[in-house]
């Protein structure tokens, strides 16, 4: 699937948290592959913590298009007010069908969302604060600091172009999911 960064939201354009990826061999998984964040202006490692990694939107479009790294990824900061949420293995690739799980949670956070690179999955992102740390939990993911999102600017429908205030709702998706992973320890 051909990415559309020109379709990424302009408000996260104007922001200087870019940094490309690049995948990896997951050493603790070898059948798995990690998408490592990379520096645009130097090709080395970035660091979701160290500003100085990252660059402008528009250099790390600028080092996908020379090559040598595999996309552009947005880092998610305490400076911003942005929440990222991660649906994995959600879409069909072939016919495009979205898990009834995944299209609940879409219903009730209306925000941009786009299709991961693999296709199989979306990220949402909005406008709001998370009441504690990010969480991770099977298929699910949610974090508005310390992380960075793979970015294809492909959404995954007109409606979802732009990025909405959904901290009420963030904060209820968070709690149930914080519920979700103590449930099953």
């Amino acid at each position: 699937m051909a990415n559309n960064f020109s379709k990424c939201p302009k408000t996260l354009q104007k922001l200087d948290h870019w940094v490309n990826w690049k995948k990896k061999p997951d050493p603790n998984n070898p059948e798995k592959t990690k998408k490592v964040p990379i520096n645009p202006g130097t090709g080395k490692l970035a660091s979701v913590t160290d500003p100085s990694t990252w660059s402008s939107f528009e250099d790390a479009v600028k080092r996908n298009k020379k090559g040598g790294v595999d996309g552009i990824g947005f880092v998610f900061t305490t400076e911003d007010t942005y929440v990222g949420i991660d649906l994995d293995d959600c879409r069909d690739v072939d016919t495009g069908e979205i898990e009834p799980w995944a299209q609940n949670i879409l219903a009730d956070i209306n925000s941009y969302s786009e299709l991961s690179p693999s296709g199989t999955g979306i990220h949402i992102i909005a406008i709001g604060k998370l009441p504690g740390n990010g969480i991770r939990f099977g298929n699910k993911e949610i974090y508005d600091q310390g992380r960075y999102f793979t970015v294809t600017g492909n959404s995954i429908d007109t409606q979802r172009s732009s990025i909405k205030n959904y901290t009420n709702k963030i904060n209820k998706y968070y709690k149930q999911l914080q519920a979700e992973k103590s449930a099953a320890k």
